[in-house]
């Protein structure tokens, strides 16, 4: 087999924001093959299927997505700060920094989540895994004491942080379609409040 001449974390790096703009089913073969540099040849040859490229892009955006996340919470020391540090950060990585799509491009868990839906058992398997990172960082942010030294219980940071994924998701849905600014501060300003105190279990 001959060697590749290019480095296959660099062509994903290039198809990542097409799939993230355009969708699974709106990226279309000839301008991914164009956004990765690459030939029909030496796509087929790294990736065997557009399928197989999505799978490692999701991959990737998920280790990116770690790695942003864990430097938000880099020095913070309480809860409500690490909170807000995290669904800024989220917020962040979600616009379009070219302001396209209205300025927003979602998240790309949400945004497969609801083209894809359960259809695909290796995408499903991917959201899963995303959905349990986004959760892991908030349930440490979450762990936090208080500014008065306070802890909440864990099955209370369990819970909340599957609101607080479900929460930052839907705003981010909400953001792409065309919601205003001063709302989607307005959103995430809510979010918080429903974050400072443990749910009734």
């Amino acid at each position: 087999m001959r060697p590749k001449l290019f480095d296959p974390d660099t062509v994903i790096a290039s198809a990542l924001p097409l799939f993230w703009r355009q969708g699974y089913e709106g990226t279309h073969m000839p301008e991914l093959l164009d956004a990765m540099g690459l030939g029909k040849a030496s796509f087929y040859n790294a990736f065997d299927s557009k399928h197989a490229a999505f799978l490692t892009v999701l991959d990737r955006y998920f280790s990116a997505v770690d790695q942003v996340l864990a430097r938000a919470l880099e020095g913070v020391k309480h809860r409500d700060e690490a909170a807000a540090c995290l669904l800024d950060a989220i917020l962040t990585v979600a616009r379009d920094p070219e302001g396209r799509t209205d300025g927003w491009r979602g998240c790309l868990i949400g945004n497969t989540a609801l083209e894809m839906g359960a259809q695909d058992e290796a995408v499903r398997n991917r959201l899963d895994q995303g959905v349990r990172l986004l959760r892991r960082h908030f349930s440490k942010a979450l762990s936090l004491a208080d500014s008065d030294g306070r802890f909440l219980p864990d099955s209370a940071v369990s819970a909340l942080a599957l609101h607080a994924v479900a929460g930052i998701q839907g705003i981010l849905v909400l953001a792409k379609a065309g919601m205003l600014e001063e709302e989607i501060r307005a959103a995430k300003q809510t979010l918080l409040l429903t974050l400072k105190a443990p749910p009734p279990i």
